[in-house]
């Protein structure tokens, strides 16, 4: 009878100790590590891509940005950069009728479905090319094709000079040009317009580093809570 109260204490220790260390486990293996592949760390940094640009004083460089844009959707509304204030989003442009259209939206498919949990933080652009004089029914009719969830996924389409001047003659990785027309090209762009990542868009492990990426990103401003 005299060890009873050492018992309950015991007991009652127990019960907020299992379930405290079960939690930490679930954290440590199914959040720390992110979605796709289990192996990456959240707590790293992405690095930035593009030339380095002059700030306003004109003696500091500052990390390459993303100009400006402003195109229609699949829902025939404006969209553009003011859209995608405070938001991570992943970009990519593509030949509407090609067939890496349809093998980059089947990835893209999937990237909606993982991350949808973060659908107020995180956009998928899809910019389609070459649409002809129907860019409207186009944009619509491949959106209802691929399945896209418009809180998260917009196709949105441009003149194709304007296009080429943003994302082909001033996006650059290395010293050399990423061509979108020849490969479905993905970029991973910040809150601040900055590029932190670009992988093959028909690549399905390279859209799982991707996907892994977002969250490294979406981790850095604090929103892996919403896991």
């Amino acid at each position: 009878m005299s060890n009873s109260p050492k018992n309950k204490k015991i007991f009652f220790f127990s019960i907020f100790l299992i379930p405290s260390l079960l939690c930490l486990g679930f954290y440590y293996f199914a959040i720390r590590k992110p979605l796709s592949q289990g192996r990456r760390n959240i707590f790293i940094k992405l690095p930035h891509y593009g030339p380095a640009q002059a700030n306003a004083n004109g003696k500091d460089s500052v990390f390459y940005t993303l100009p400006e844009f402003s195109f229609h959707n699949h829902l025939k509304k404006e969209y553009s950069t003011n859209a995608l204030k405070n938001k991570i989003y992943i970009i990519a442009v593509v030949n509407a009728s090609s067939k890496e259209a349809d093998q980059l939206a089947a990835q893209l498919y999937r990237v909606q479905d993982k991350l949808n949990y973060l659908k107020k933080d995180f956009q998928i652009i899809t910019v389609l090319k070459n649409t002809g004089i129907d860019t409207l029914k186009v944009l619509s009719d491949f959106s209802e094709k691929v399945h896209t969830d418009a809180r998260i996924w917009n196709l949105v389409a441009g003149p194709d000079q304007e296009l080429l001047n943003i994302f082909e003659q001033n996006t650059i990785f290395s010293n050399h040009p990423i061509s979108f027309e020849k490969s479905a090209e993905l970029l991973l762009i910040d809150r601040k317009n900055q590029i932190r990542g670009h992988y093959p868009g028909g690549n399905l492990k390279e859209v799982n580093r991707l996907i892994d990426e977002v969250v490294v990103l979406a981790a850095e401003y604090g929103k892996i809570k919403n896991m």
